[in-house]
């Protein structure tokens, strides 16, 4: 095989990764277990070099925005994901000089709080006279790429390493406009990046390095994470115009709705995350998710017993999936202790109100302009007197605090105390 990509993409070790990666994304153990089988990858390895191998139409999914809008992503058959998730590793691995070093997203060991922390040490160095900067979002970023951006993006691969009959798969793949609706009908429309798609995560970040290179020459820190952009420092307007040229020159643009101009004296939200100097707390839509979580699984839980609601409120904060919960995305990051006190007075009056049975405790809300802190707590009318009725301490849970403090001395002590809950 002289195909160089072909062989690079049929290395047993990436296929083995890929299984794994498969499993914890529920798919069928029997599909997987035919990946496993070397037979198997020869028929599709020649299935490939002879043009013959085809990624089937994906299928849409409409998924929930916080804003109440939908977001429309593609969803493809389970032996097409792991192919495409093995292309895509491979691309990243291939081709490191196509991702500029501002743009954060989808790579292995950069996560959002790494990003946010970056920039909150940056913007809490920036002298400033009021403003800061700017924060901004594409527009449809993953639906309005067009076609041709897409091809020479595939040609900087081949023009490196030769013609490759994987990179003829993708571009098929990505030349077709069939795809099934949440009917199964079979549609046709351009479908651009494809989001949903493994693939679509390394285009992404490679089409727009050219303004990623030019803004990072500018007076200022700026970053940016798939279609979340922002930019801090002397040169914020000259930025901005370079932003919106080097769009316009795409076919691409803004969405206006998601431009803000950042000021030292209010709290922004940047990833899930909010920040003001050197605080990070959480965003709006964090901690109503926050709240619904945490009710879910007491107050809002028919017939739950406080022994059944702690459990569950410990699976949520700290246990997760073994690996990754919701404390291990947020306790490394948020160091206001005044709201990780307010979200941990929450679920204590919750847990409390399943104790008495009497659930009007109020909830969270998010004030932008607070100096100290952005969440703040309505109190409801049952919680003084529930607080009065119950223990300070409740049997099994740990407070959020107590585990921030555990993980920031080392995640094997956070882990220990995780192991005895």
């Amino acid at each position: 095989m002289t195909d160089k990509i072909l062989q690079m993409f049929f290395d047993i070790d990436r296929w083995t990764k890929a299984i794994e990666k498969g499993v914890f994304k529920d798919i069928r153990k029997d599909q997987l277990i035919l990946l496993t089988d070397e037979h198997t990858r020869v028929k599709i390895a020649d299935a490939m070099l002879k043009g013959k191998y085809e990624i089937s139409p994906p299928h849409t999914a409409q998924i929930p925005k916080d804003n109440g809008e939908f977001r429309t992503v593609y969803v493809n058959e389970p032996i097409d994901r792991i192919i495409l998730s093995i292309a895509n590793d491979l691309l990243f691995d291939l081709m490191p000089e196509l991702v500029h070093p501002t743009c954060k997203s989808y790579q292995t060991g950069i996560g959002c709080g790494k990003v946010v922390t970056e920039i909150s040490h940056k913007i809490a160095n920036t002298a400033n006279n009021g403003f800061l900067g700017w924060k901004s979002d594409l527009s449809k970023y993953f639906d309005s790429v067009p076609l041709k951006y897409i091809d020479e993006e595939f040609d900087k691969v081949e023009a490196k390493y030769g013609h490759s009959a994987l990179i003829d798969v993708l571009r098929k793949y990505y030349h077709s406009d069939l795809y099934f609706d949440e009917e199964n009908n079979l549609q046709s429309a351009y479908q651009s990046l494809k989001q949903g798609c493994p693939v679509a995560s390394w285009l992404a970040d490679v089409i727009l390095y050219d303004l990623d290179q030019e803004l990072s020459q500018m007076d200022g820190d700026y970053k940016r994470y798939s279609d979340d952009m922002l930019f801090a420092g002397e040169d914020y307007e000259k930025a901005m115009n370079v932003l919106k040229r080097r769009l316009a020159e795409k076919s691409m643009k803004l969405n206006p709705k998601k431009v803000e101009y950042l000021t030292a004296d209010k709290w922004f939200k940047f990833l899930g995350f909010s920040i003001k100097g050197s605080m990070i707390s959480l965003s709006s839509s964090r901690v109503k998710t926050f709240q619904k979580e945490i009710e879910a699984r007491t107050i809002r839980s028919p017939n739950t017993t406080l022994v059944k609601a702690v459990n569950a409120v410990n699976r949520y904060l700290y246990k997760g999936d073994g690996e990754f919960s919701w404390a291990t995305q947020i306790l490394p990051v948020c160091n206001v202790r005044r709201d990780i006190n307010e979200l941990n007075n929450f679920v204590m009056d919750c847990l409390r109100a399943v104790e008495t049975g009497k659930h009007k405790i109020g909830g969270l809300g998010y004030v932008k302009t607070k100096q100290d802190g952005c969440i703040v707590r309505g109190r409801g009318r049952n919680v003084k007197a529930n607080r009065e009725k119950t223990s300070n301490n409740i049997p099994g849970y740990l407070t959020i605090g107590c585990m921030q403090n555990a993980m920031l001395t080392g995640r094997a002590v956070y882990n220990t105390l995780v192991a005895s809950l």
